[in-house]
């Protein structure tokens, strides 16, 4: 049994299809607004290929999954089954405008990543832009869960440290990011922070925890009470609530720190008097 497909496969399985691709790679279209051919590496179902061929550009794709391509191929989404690297060492230079690539070189060591990256800043004319996207290091899901997911992934790539490998390839500028569309929110809603994100509800005043009778001779007893509330017990809840104020605002700046979006996203810029 041949496994070529296997990617296809497990794509499949997990209910990865086109409409998926789209929702959340749809983020970096601003990033290729100004270049027009442009070529996907890595394209799987050809989401993103058929995203940027609706907005106008000349766009292709390059997969080695046949189940892959066959699926692009019948939304009739320009895609060539071959190597990623072997395909760059075939092409001219200076024959896209942009190369990008989504979920790619985390399946690769970093001796294949920076052979990719010098590839692609051949392959691209002065001042084209090659875009890495990957899963995010800094997010707590891509550890627990979807890096771990797929069998295929070897390394985990800091979004700087790609910016570093282009920057070594001959890049002239880098820039990286996060996707927010990939919030682990947006992209997992059992994720393991999921209810640490729905903040707390507000605590109770003094008066609804003690509120103001209707009956007259209760009001009247009752306006004491809040006199001795206020003066012999409020200083001191009043104090435990700043410290548990404290404590919520040390879980949420915890949570904000691990609970980062699952992608994220290395850019460069090759010069453009080369």
């Amino acid at each position: 049994m041949s496994d070529a497909s296997l990617d296809y496969a497990f794509l499949r399985y997990f209910g990865v299809d086109v409409a998926v691709e789209e929702r959340f790679h749809s983020f970096y279209l601003p990033y290729l607004a100004d270049y027009e051919r442009i070529l996907d590496l890595g394209s799987g179902m050809g989401g993103f290929v058929q995203l940027l061929c609706q907005a106008g550009k000349d766009a292709c794709g390059v997969d080695s999954d046949p189940g892959c391509v066959a699926e692009s191929r019948a939304l009739g989404v320009p895609i060539i089954e071959a190597d990623v690297v072997n395909y760059l060492r075939t092409v001219e230079e200076a024959s896209f405008d942009a190369i990008f690539s989504a979920h790619l070189v985390e399946h690769l060591p970093y001796e294949v990543v920076l052979d990719l990256i010098r590839l692609s800043q051949r392959a691209l004319r002065p001042g084209g832009r090659l875009l890495l996207v990957t899963p995010n290091p800094r997010g707590l899901i891509s550890h627990l869960e979807f890096y771990h997911q797929h069998f295929g992934h070897v390394a985990f790539y800091q979004p700087e440290l790609l910016a570093f490998f282009m920057h070594y390839c001959g890049f002239d500028k880098t820039q990286s990011g996060e996707n927010p569309d990939t919030s682990p929110d947006r992209v997992a809603a059992w994720h393991p922070l999921a209810k640490l994100v729905t903040p707390p509800p507000a605590p109770l005043t003094y008066r609804e925890i003690l509120p103001r009778p209707n009956r007259f001779w209760r009001r009247l007893a009752w306006y004491p009470k809040m006199w001795l509330v206020r003066w012999l017990v409020r200083p001191y809840t009043d104090r435990l609530m700043g410290r548990l104020a404290q404590t919520e605002q040390l879980l949420a700046t915890s949570n904000a720190a691990l609970n980062r979006p699952f992608e994220c996203y290395a850019i460069g810029d090759k010069a453009v008097d080369e």
